[in-house]
C-alpha cells in the first residue's frame, strides 16, 4: 500500500504524504455487493493515529504489526498485551514485515531519505533495527522468503521484484511488464483510491516454487516461475484482472496451495484456488468489518492455525476500523518461511 511517494525527478528530497489526500477523497462505491460466507471478527481496535499495514506472527503466537504512522512495530501477545517492539528513523514508514527461519524480523521501510529506504532487520527476540539491504526506487513493500533463505522484495511504484541474498546483496529479479501498475481505471472501472500506479505488492510462493505476486491497481495475480539457476522465468497472469481483486495487497498461502488476498480497495478477502479460481470469503459489502484490509497472516498457536489474521489499515476510511480482524478459513496456513 502506498503511503509515501518519492518524486523520481528530484531523487530522495521530495516526499508526499499520500494518505492525507486519500482521507479527503469522496467515498468510492463498489460496483456490486460481494457475497461472503465466513464470519469475521475484529479483535484489535486501534486509534486513527496507529494504522497497521502488515502483520507477522511468531511461533509463540505473538502478533507484530507495522504501524506506519508511528514508524514502529507493535507487538501484541496472545493475551492481548501491547508494546512497542521496534522503532525506525523519524519520518519513515514501515510496510511489509516477515520472519526468517531463525526468527529474525525483516521490514520493508520507506525512509525519509533514500539512504534509509530498503529492508531493515530486527534480531530474533528484539533489539535495535538496522538496515539489511538498500532497495532501489521509492517503495519497497511486500516480502517473501524463497528457498535457501533468499528474500524477495516488491517495489510497488517501479514495478520490480528484487532478489536479496542472505548477505544482503540486491539484484533485479523480475521487471516483467505484467508487474506495472496503472494510475488509470482498474478492474472496477475507476482509478485506485491511492491515486498512484501501484504494481507488485504482496508476495508468496506456491508448492511448485513459483512466486505469486499481487498487482494492486490491475487486480491481478502474476505467477513467475523460479528457474533452476534461481532466475525469474516468464511471467504470466494467474488470476484476474477482476474487480474482486481490486487493490490486491498482502497475501498468504494455506497447506492446500490456496492463496488468500487482501483487496484493499474492494475491501474483500479473496481465496484463489491452485487453478486460479476466485472465491470471496469476506467482504465489507456483506457487512464484514474490513477497513482497507492490507495484509494476512495465518495463526501459529493451538486452535488458530486455520485462522487468518487481517490488518485493517483503514487508510481509505479515515482511520475508522483500524486494527486486526480474524476469521476461520478451515485450512491451516503453510508454515513460513
Amino acid at each position: 500500500m502506498l503511503i509515501w511517494h518519492r518524486n523520481r525527478l528530484t531523487g530522495f528530497t521530495s516526499l508526499i504524504l499520500a494518505f492525507v489526500a486519500a482521507f479527503v477523497m469522496p467515498a468510492f462505491v463498489c460496483p456490486a455487493p460481494a457475497q461472503a460466507d465466513e464470519d469475521v471478527v475484529q479483535i484489535v481496535h486501534l486509534p486513527a493515529s496507529e494504522l497497521p499495514e502488515s502483520i507477522a506472527i511468531d511461533q509463540q503466537g505473538n502478533k507484530y504489526l507495522s504501524i506506519y504512522t508511528k514508524a514502529e512495530i507493535m507487538k501484541i501477545t496472545p493475551g492481548g498485551d501491547r508494546s512497542v517492539f521496534a522503532t525506525f528513523p523519524a519520518g519513515s514508514s514501515p510496510l511489509g514485515i516477515r520472519l526468517d527461519a531463525a526468527g529474525n524480523f525483516y521490514v520493508a521501510l520507506v525512509g525519509s531519505t533514500a539512504a534509509d529506504t530498503g529492508v531493515w532487520r530486527i534480531p530474533a527476540g528484539g533489539g535495535t533495527p538496522a538496515e539489511f539491504a538498500p532497495i532501489p526506487g521509492s517503495f519497497p513493500n511486500g516480502l517473501a522468503f524463497g528457498r535457501r533463505g533468499i528474500l524477495f522484495v516488491s517495489e510497488s511504484v517501479g514495478g520490480v521484484i528484487y532478489r536479496v541474498s542472505r548477505g544482503g546483496s540486491v539484484s533485479v529479479w523480475s521487471n516483467s511488464s505484467l508487474l506495472a501498475g496503472t494510475a488509470g481505471d482498474g478492474p472496477c472501472g475507476q482509478p485506485h483510491p491511492s491515486g498512484f500506479p501501484l504494481g507488485p505488492n504482496g508476495l508468496a510462493f506456491n508448492r511448485h516454487g513459483d512466486l505469486l505476486v499481487a498487482n494492486t491497481t490491475l487486480g491481478t495475480i502474476v505467477r513467475i516461475p523460479v528457474e533452476k539457476d534461481g532466475g525469474a522465468g516468464p511471467a504470466s497472469v494467474f488470476a484476474g484482472p477482476d474487480c474482486r481483486l481490486w487493490g490486491a495487497d498482502g497475501v498468504a498461502m494455506d497447506t492446500r496451495d490456496n492463496l488468500y488476498v487482501a483487496a484493499n480497495a474492494e475491501r474483500d478477502i479473496v481465496r484463489v484456488s491452485p487453478a486460479g479460481r476466485l472465491h470471496v470469503l469476506a467482504s465489507s459489502a456483506a457487512g464484514d468489518p474490513l477497513y482497507t484490509p492490507s495484509d494476512i497472516a495465518f495463526g501459529t498457536g493451538r486452535g488458530t492455525r486455520d485462522h487468518i489474521f487481517i490488518t485493517n489499515f483503514a487508510l481509505f476510511t479515515s482511520g475508522v476500523g483500524a486494527g486486526v480482524a480474524t476469521t476461520d478459513v478451515g485450512i491451516p496456513g503453510r508454515p513460513l518461511p
